[in-house]
């Protein structure tokens, strides 16, 4: 009986601990033809972030999803400046803003509770992958399926600052 409990236990870690990993691709249906962030500074205190930017070529029949970096994870979003297309992400450091009426608190503007007796709750989502400071992943779908694509060797470029 014991034998078999432990048997159970092994399987059911196994199983789970297969959930959590995500397989990288090798190559990726689509180019990157250059890949830069900045860190920026807002003109208020506590206001700053980073800018990540992908140049990317031949990305038909795909969707760009999230873009995980530096222990963070945003959803992208494709731009086009003259011409060529870009997988974008900012990343915000900023400071959390709380303000606290009698029954509810707000967190950047988004509802968090609505009774003084609960905590705030920030779900932050897990990073699953393992990254040097310059290296990020980049979901994205093709067909049905969700596949991750690394990319090392990120420059980074002067920090802008803004008023």
């Amino acid at each position: 009986m014991k034998s078999l409990k432990i048997s159970i236990l092994i399987f059911a870690v196994v199983s789970f601990s297969q959930c959590k990993t995500m397989k990288l691709t090798e190559t990726a249906p689509f180019k990157i033809t250059g890949a830069t962030y900045h860190n920026w500074v807002g003109g208020q205190p506590g206001v700053s972030g980073t800018n990540l930017i992908f140049g990317v070529d031949n990305d038909t029949n795909i969707t760009f999803k999230k873009i995980y970096f530096q222990n963070k994870v945003v959803e992208g979003e494709i731009e086009n400046r003259n011409g060529k297309k870009y997988f974008i992400a900012n990343f915000s450091t900023s400071a959390k803003r709380v303000l606290v009426t009698k029954t509810t608190t707000y967190i950047n503007g988004g509802i968090v509770m609505d009774d003084k007796k609960n905590k705030p709750k920030i779900k932050r989502e897990t990073i699953p992958f393992n990254l040097k400071p310059n290296e990020a992943v980049i979901s994205y779908v093709s067909g049905t399926k969700t596949f991750y694509y690394k990319v090392s060797k990120i420059k980074k470029t002067d920090t802008i600052y803004y008023p």
